[in-house]
């Protein structure tokens, strides 16, 4: 029984030591790649390389799939991004700009959940000088 009492608070101790490490995850850092299906007016199948800094920025790429994707156009990169939350949270790319085929253009932020190993996209930026919005349906990892 005396043992037991021992060891009891060894093992609480050392159990409080690694549970932040397994509970809090990183960011997505590095080339994610996947397959978006975008919308404004048309819709397109698209491969998206999005490319993130340890230093919180992001480019963004679409690629055919569809031969319209190679018309849309990101301007003002890289983006400035952010995290928030654990094992799983919410990685966000900030003021996307990107210039499209349809009238109108869009601007704003695209979030997706983190999974810790792949990036889940469902998306709708604004018209930046009207039409309707844009809309970024997918996964890269």
């Amino acid at each position: 029984m005396m043992t037991m009492k021992r060891f009891l608070p060894i093992a609480v101790i050392a159990s409080a030591l690694l549970v932040p490490h397994i509970a809090h995850a990183s960011p997505p850092t590095g080339t994610l790649t996947g397959t978006v299906v975008v919308h404004k007016g048309i819709t397109l199948t698209c491969t998206l390389t999005l490319t993130i800094s340890s230093g919180g920025t992001a480019t963004i790429a679409l690629t055919p799939g569809d031969s319209n994707c190679a018309a849309l156009s990101f301007n003002n990169q890289p983006y400035a991004t952010s995290y928030s939350g654990g094992s799983t949270g919410t990685f966000t790319v900030k003021d996307v700009d990107v210039s499209t085929i349809t009238l109108g253009d869009c601007k704003g932020d695209i979030s997706g959940t983190w999974t810790g190993s792949t990036l889940v996209i469902n998306a709708t930026l604004p018209p930046k000088t009207g039409g309707p919005s844009c809309s970024v349906v997918g996964t890269a990892s």
